[in-house]
C-alpha cells in the first residue's frame, strides 16, 4: 500500500476506535446511574484467613436480569459475612448459628425476609441469631465453617442448611478457596482440605468496571462460558437443582462424603447432637405436582436426601424435612419458594424454613436456661438418652 493511501485507512481505523471507546463511555457512565450488580469480591483464603468471605463493613448492590428482575440491598458486616448485625464474640452470649451456601448467604433477599432474619427478629431479647453463608459452600465447607464458628462465636445451637448439589461437589472439583474432601490415594478414604484462592484479574476488572458487572453478573452472559457443556449435556435432566443422574459411582462417592462429613463434625465441633440441626431442601420445582414428585423418584438428590435424613437421625440429630412443608404450603394458595428466574429461595421460602426452624426441639433447647434445656431434651423420642443412637458405637452403627 502506498503512503499515501496508508493516511486514510489509519485515519479510518483509529476514527473508529475513537467513536467504540466514546460509545463504551457514555454505557458506563449511563449504566452507572443503575442498580448494577456490585463485584462481590471476596477475600483471599489462606492460613492467615482460613474462611472464604468478603471485605468487611461493606454495602452491596445485587441484580439479576437484564431488566433488573431481582434486586436487593444488603450489607456485609465486620466479619464479612452478609447481615445487617454487627457480630460479637461473646461466650455467654445465647447464641443459634445458620450455616449453608449461597441460599443462606441469600444475596438477592433482604435481610428481614432470610431465615436468620426471621430467626433474629423472632428471638429479639431472647437470644441471638448469626449466618454464615458462602455461595458455592458444601458439606466439607460446612464442616471448616462450623469449626470457624464454634471456635469463634461458641454458639449454643447450629443449624445447617442442605441442599441438592451439596454432595459430590464437596470433593475436590469446585472452585478454589472452598474446603474440600480427597480421596486418600492408598485407602480411598476422605480427607478434608483448603483449597487457597486470590481474586483474578476478572474479579479487579469486574470490580473496576459498571459495564463489565452488568453484562458478566446482571445480565448473566458469564453463564455462556458453559455453553458447550451445555450443548453437549443437552439430554441431562435436573432435580432438586441438580443433575438427576444417579449413577453407581456418583451415588458412592457422595455416600462417602455424608459418611466423612458426620465424621468429622463430631471431632471438630464440641456440641452435642441435640444441639445441630440440619434443614433439607425440597425437590424443586417437582413437589409442586404429584406427578412430577413421582417422577423424581430415584434421582440422585432423592437418594441423597434419603441417605442423608437417615444418617443424620442415626447419629441423633434433629431433621427438618422442607418437602411436607413446602407441598402443603403450596397446596394452600399454589404459592411458589423460589425466583422466577433464579433458584435460590425467595421471602416465603425463607419463610416456611424460619417457621420451621422456631417449632423445632433446637429452638427451645438453644433459647432457654440450661436445666430447661436439659429437660426437654429428655422429653423427646429422638433426643433422649434411650434413643437407639446413644445405646450403639460408630462400629455398630457402620459409619466412620
Amino acid at each position: 500500500m502506498k503512503k499515501g493511501r496508508r493516511v486514510p485507512a489509519v485515519l479510518g481505523f483509529l476514527t473508529i476506535a475513537g467513536s467504540l471507546l466514546f460509545s463504551l463511555l457514555i454505557v458506563e457512565i449511563a449504566l452507572r446511574s443503575l442498580p448494577v450488580c456490585s463485584s462481590l469480591e471476596k477475600l483471599p483464603v489462606n492460613q492467615h484467613n482460613p474462611i472464604l468471605r468478603f471485605p468487611s463493613n461493606q454495602n452491596f448492590v445485587y441484580a439479576k436480569g437484564w431488566n433488573f428482575g431481582i434486586l436487593n440491598y444488603g450489607h456485609f458486616n465486620n466479619y464479612g459475612f452478609v447481615n445487617n448485625q454487627t457480630y460479637q464474640s461473646n461466650p455467654e452470649d445465647l447464641l443459634l448459628a445458620v450455616i449453608g451456601d449461597s441460599y443462606v448467604e441469600a444475596l438477592m433477599v433482604p435481610y428481614e425476609q432470610t431465615l436468620q432474619g426471621r430467626l433474629a427478629e423472632h428471638y429479639k431479647g431472647k437470644g441471638k441469631v448469626y449466618s454464615f453463608g458462602i455461595s458455592g459452600a458444601q458439606l466439607a465447607q460446612y464442616v471448616a465453617m462450623g469449626e470457624y464458628v464454634w471456635q469463634e462465636f461458641h454458639p449454643q445451637g447450629l443449624v445447617f442448611v442442605i441442599i441438592g448439589n451439596d454432595f459430590d461437589e464437596s470433593l475436590v472439583k469446585v472452585r478454589a478457596g472452598l474446603h474440600l474432601f480427597e480421596k486418600d490415594s492408598q485407602d480411598q478414604s476422605l480427607k478434608l482440605i483448603r483449597t487457597d484462592y486470590q481474586p483474578t484479574v476478572l474479579e479487579q476488572i469486574l470490580k473496576h468496571s459498571t459495564t463489565i458487572r452488568y453484562l458478566w453478573s446482571t445480565v448473566g452472559i458469564g453463564k455462556l462460558t458453559r455453553f458447550p457443556q451445555w450443548f453437549a449435556r443437552s439430554e441431562v435432566v435436573y432435580v432438586g437443582n441438580t443433575s438427576s443422574e444417579a449413577a453407581e459411582e456418583r451415588v458412592h462417592d457422595s455416600r462417602m462424603v455424608i459418611d466423612a462429613f458426620f465424621f468429622e463434625l463430631s471431632r471438630r465441633i464440641g456440641l452435642e447432637p441435640a444441639r445441630i440441626q440440619f434443614l433439607v431442601d425440597g425437590m424443586r420445582p417437582e413437589l409442586y405436582s404429584p406427578e412430577s414428585l413421582a417422577n423424581a423418584r430415584g434421582s440422585y438428590f432423592d437418594l441423597m436426601r434419603q441417605y442423608f435424613i437417615e444418617t443424620a437421625i442415626l447419629r441423633g440429630y434433629e431433621v427438618i424435612d422442607l418437602q411436607p412443608a413446602f407441598i402443603a404450603r403450596h397446596h394452600e394458595d399454589g404459592a411458589r419458594f423460589e425466583f422466577p428466574i433464579d433458584g435460590h429461595w425467595n421471602g416465603l421460602g425463607h419463610q416456611v424454613a424460619a417457621d420451621a426452624v422456631s417449632a423445632s426441639n433446637l429452638a427451645k433447647i438453644v433459647h432457654t436456661h440450661s436445666a430447661d434445656s436439659r429437660r426437654i431434651m429428655n422429653q423427646s423420642p429422638l433426643l433422649s438418652a434411650n434413643h437407639p443412637y446413644w445405646q450403639a458405637n460408630d462400629e455398630a452403627i457402620g459409619r466412620p
